[in-house]
């Protein structure tokens, strides 16, 4: 019996895909709330006593680590919502959802590395690797000028996507 299959894999893969989205979610929102872009909305919006408060700067010296674990909760998420959908059948009568759910997804999860990609640890981080900087590079610079552009699609598709998932599973889907 330890290897036969069970008729709840699937609901409980679900429900791992569910909460490990929730963690991302979660450590997206952490890594958006730590970003220099929304220290400059607060600032836009008159609360610059936030951003300049000893908690928040404390909060915000972890940025990167942030981008860590959402990086290690976004592959873990993707990888067990493969593992529930698999390839969407068109016999399958949840295909057209989970193609959605999928789509929107990968292109949620490309952008977060483009936002990634644009954030202010990454010309760092490539420094330590290399010894010329990035910075260096005047098309890097232009990339970097447009990172609360990338911040906005890549949280509108998040939300898009969360919306769907939710439309289709709801917070806890019963079996």
């Amino acid at each position: 019996m330890l290897f036969e299959a069970s008729n709840a894999t699937p609901i409980y893969n679900e429900r791992l895909a569910i909460v490990l989205g929730l963690i991302t979610l979660l450590l997206a929102v952490t890594s958006f709330i730590s970003c220099r872009t929304c220290v400059s909305w607060l600032k836009y919006l008159g609360l610059k006593k936030i951003t300049t408060s000893r908690g928040y700067e404390t909060f915000n010296r972890y940025h990167i680590y942030y981008w860590w674990a959402f990086g290690v909760f976004l592959t873990s998420h993707v990888l067990v919502a493969v593992a529930h959908t698999g390839w969407p059948q068109a016999a399958d009568p949840d295909a057209g959802i989970h193609w959605s759910i999928l789509g929107i997804g990968a292109l949620s999860s490309l952008s977060s590395g483009i936002v990634f990609s644009s954030c202010r640890v990454l010309p760092r981080l490539a420094a330590m690797a290399s010894s010329k900087s990035p910075l260096s590079n005047p098309g890097y610079r232009f990339f970097l000028k447009y990172h609360t552009y990338y911040w906005g699609i890549f949280l509108s598709l998040a939300v898009v996507h969360f919306a769907i998932s939710y439309s289709h599973a709801g917070i806890w889907p019963g079996g």
